[in-house]
């Protein structure tokens, strides 16, 4: 597990890649069922999210884990989760992608959703710097042409920012904002 610098309630701007980096969110099904698993682990573990998207081969968020909690239950919570269900997902409707995702460990045969290793991990400590993790992560999408214009990726929290609208999830405003 990679060091982590959880300081009491610190923001942290996350980035971790699909397997490979491979384009494994193929289409708006799994999009919707990692939103779904963030929310059910927002949920469980209480933190705060300020941002997030979903791009085809990597995801990004901004959240605050809740004061007793740390970086790593919060990742473990939500990446084992959606894993199970996307591979599944994956295995019965796209077989081909599915055996790419295959590789050996300790002799024995598994398939990886996530890329291993934990990732990007960096705190944030001032309001500018928060505000730029936002926008480079709302501009994602737009920078590598999925899309023209940002409220148009539907797999961020873009519009809830720009429109207060909350699809496909409510976000937390900083209390900095």
């Amino acid at each position: 597990m990679p060091k982590r610098f959880d300081n009491n309630y610190q923001v942290h701007f996350l980035t971790f890649s699909c397997y490979k980096r491979l384009r494994l969110f193929v289409n708006d099904n799994l999009c919707h069922l990692f939103a779904e698993h963030l929310g059910l682990a927002r949920t469980r573990r209480k933190f705060k999210l300020y941002a997030f998207v979903i791009m085809p081969d990597h995801v990004h968020l901004l959240l605050q884990p809740a004061i007793d909690d740390s970086i790593n239950k919060v990742l473990l919570s939500l990446k084992k989760s959606f894993s199970y269900e996307a591979l599944r997902f994956i295995s019965n409707d796209y077989p081909e992608l599915f055996n790419r995702l295959k590789l050996s460990q300790a002799g024995h045969e598994i398939r990886r959703f996530w890329q291993a290793g934990g990732g990007y991990d960096r705190n944030i400590y001032n309001t500018e710097t928060l505000r730029k993790a936002i926008d480079y992560i709302h501009l994602n999408p737009v920078r590598i042409g999925l899309v023209k214009n940002l409220i148009d990726w539907r797999w961020a929290s873009t519009r809830f920012w720009i429109l207060n609208i909350n699809e496909p999830l409510k976000m937390n405003i900083p209390e900095v904002f």
